[in-house]
């Protein structure tokens, strides 16, 4: 057993590390419920499917002081960048550095995969990241309503299973990367908020949901043009329940959309990549992101 000091965050790829009596490791399925125990604990949305799907598809790092008090999710998009997400650390052990040692591990590990580490920043982290290196590319807000309201459009159907494979490579496109497991995984959770947008044959826009433990997060949603992500929205709305969704601020008629559909904005984020500051998607085709944690 390898033993680290605080300034050295272990990697962790395979195995265990004790540092100052704190038992750092992988996180692991068993380790689930207490992920959303420390979620909850911070007035987050995530349930079990979400840290099922993180786990199976990134690397996280638990550390354990009998219990879990802390985690970090690394999450690979495609050859190109890796999102870092799920920075948690209950209550009683915030403010002794582990949440900088977690950001840290991450950031190592991404560079060891040869990927661009990037993440959605609160507006309390973001003075944090800064020094780090990572630079702002844009700023996105948090919008939630209680009982929005919709309606289906013409042009706007349920996506199929066969749809997939269009979906991707549609999404390819807007966000830079492969995520074909990430809307498939989605898909799956809630068909009934899985939408797409067809015109003459042509698909222009999709969008997808998820179940929360708070409310659905809507998202994400790509379209052609602002007009095409409305429709969408609307049409997913129409499947009512309370509601989160991450907008990007540089689709201003969205805002406005938003606020008159009921939405009130919660809080703002800011998209950062480590030492780039040009975006790995298209802005002008991103309306709504799956969320901070998944991009």
């Amino acid at each position: 057993m390898t033993v680290y000091r605080w300034a050295n965050p272990p990697i962790l790829k395979f195995g265990m590390a004790i540092i100052d009596d704190l038992i750092w490791s992988p996180l692991m399925v068993a380790d689930v419920d207490d992920a959303v125990c420390l979620n909850e604990e911070a007035g987050w949305n995530q349930i079990a499917a979400d840290w099922l799907f993180m786990l199976d598809h990134g690397e996280g790092t638990g550390v354990r002081s009998g219990g879990l008090v802390a985690t970090s999710i690394l999450m690979p998009q495609g050859d190109r960048f890796a999102w870092i997400a799920m920075i948690l650390v209950t209550s009683a052990w915030q403010r002794r550095g582990l949440a900088g040692r977690l950001m840290r591990r991450c950031m190592v590990r991404a560079h060891e995969m040869d990927l661009v580490a990037g993440l959605d920043a609160t507006e309390a982290g973001r003075p944090i990241y800064l020094p780090l290196g990572f630079k702002d590319i844009y700023p996105l807000s948090r919008w939630q309503a209680d009982v929005p309201g919709g309606h289906m459009h013409e042009g706007v159907r349920f996506m199929e299973q066969d749809d997939l494979d269009a979906v991707a490579t549609f999404d390819q496109s807007v966000a830079g990367a492969d995520r074909w497991a990430l809307l498939k995984h989605l898909r799956d959770r809630c068909p009934k908020r899985a939408l797409v947008l067809e015109q003459n044959g042509e698909l222009k826009g999709f969008v997808l949901a998820r179940n929360g433990r708070l409310a659905f997060q809507i998202g994400p949603l790509s379209a052609r043009s602002q007009d095409d992500a409305l429709t969408l929205l609307d049409s997913v709305l129409s499947q009512g329940g309370p509601a989160y969704l991450d907008a990007a601020d540089h689709q201003r008629r969205l805002a406005m959309w938003l606020t008159k559909a009921g939405f009130s904005r919660q809080r703002g984020y800011m998209r950062m990549l480590l030492k780039q500051d040009d975006p790995v998607d298209v802005p002008a085709q991103v309306f709504l992101i799956a969320g901070p944690e998944l991009g």
